[in-house]
C-alpha cells in the first residue's frame, strides 16, 4: 500500500470518528455563534455578513486531526471546500431559518457596525462614494467604513439562495 493510500485511509478513519462524536444542534433557541479555524477564512467572512455573533461559539473546521485530537464538544465538521456549500451545511446544522441581521458586523473584526453621518466619513471614503452614497456604517474597533455598494445585491442573492425563499429573513434589514 502506497503512502497516498495510507493517508486517505487515515483521513477516512478520522472523518468517521468525527461524525460519531458530532452532536446535533437543536432547532430554535438562541442565535448560534461560531469560531472558524484558520483554514476557513472565506467562510468566516460570510458568517459575519450573515450577522453571526462572536461569543458562545461552535467550532467550524475541516481539520480532521484537530477534531479527533482535541476534546471539542460543539463543532461542525465541514466536508466541502466550497464556501457556499459550507455555509449551507452550517445553516442546516444549526437549523437557521432566517438571518437576524445581514451586514451588521464588521467583515474584518466582527464588531457591530454603527450608523455614521455622511459628513463624518467625507475624508474617509473615496470622493465618488461620498458623492453617490447616503448611508454609511463604521466599525469603532478597526475604523473601517461600509456603504451599500453594488456588491450588496449579489451578497443578498447568495444568502437568499441558501435558505428557502419564504424563510430567508432578508428584507426588512436591507437598508444597512
Amino acid at each position: 500500500m502506497g503512502n497516498n493510500d495510507s493517508r486517505r485511509k487515515a483521513a477516512s478513519l478520522r472523518q468517521r470518528q468525527i461524525r460519531s462524536k458530532a452532536v446535533a444542534f437543536a432547532a430554535g433557541g438562541e442565535q448560534p455563534a461560531f469560531v472558524a479555524d484558520v483554514m476557513l477564512g472565506r467562510l468566516a467572512k460570510w458568517l459575519r455578513i450573515a450577522g453571526s455573533a462572536q461569543e458562545g461559539r461552535i467550532l467550524l473546521s475541516r481539520d480532521t486531526r484537530l477534531l479527533v485530537r482535541k476534546s471539542v464538544r460543539r463543532f461542525i465538521f465541514l466536508e466541502s471546500e466550497k464556501v457556499q456549500t459550507q455555509l449551507r451545511q452550517v445553516f442546516q446544522s444549526v437549523h437557521t431559518a432566517s438571518f437576524p441581521g445581514v451586514l451588521v458586523r464588521c467583515l474584518s473584526c466582527n464588531e457591530m457596525l454603527e450608523e455614521m453621518h455622511r459628513e463624518e466619513v467625507r475624508d474617509r471614503v473615496p470622493p465618488y462614494v461620498y458623492k453617490t452614497q447616503t448611508q454609511f456604517k463604521g466599525c469603532s474597533k478597526c475604523g473601517r467604513i461600509f456603504w451599500p455598494g453594488t456588491h450588496r445585491r449579489s451578497v443578498l442573492r447568495v444568502l437568499e439562495e441558501l435558505l428557502p425563499a419564504e424563510e430567508s429573513g432578508i428584507g426588512s434589514e436591507e437598508s444597512e
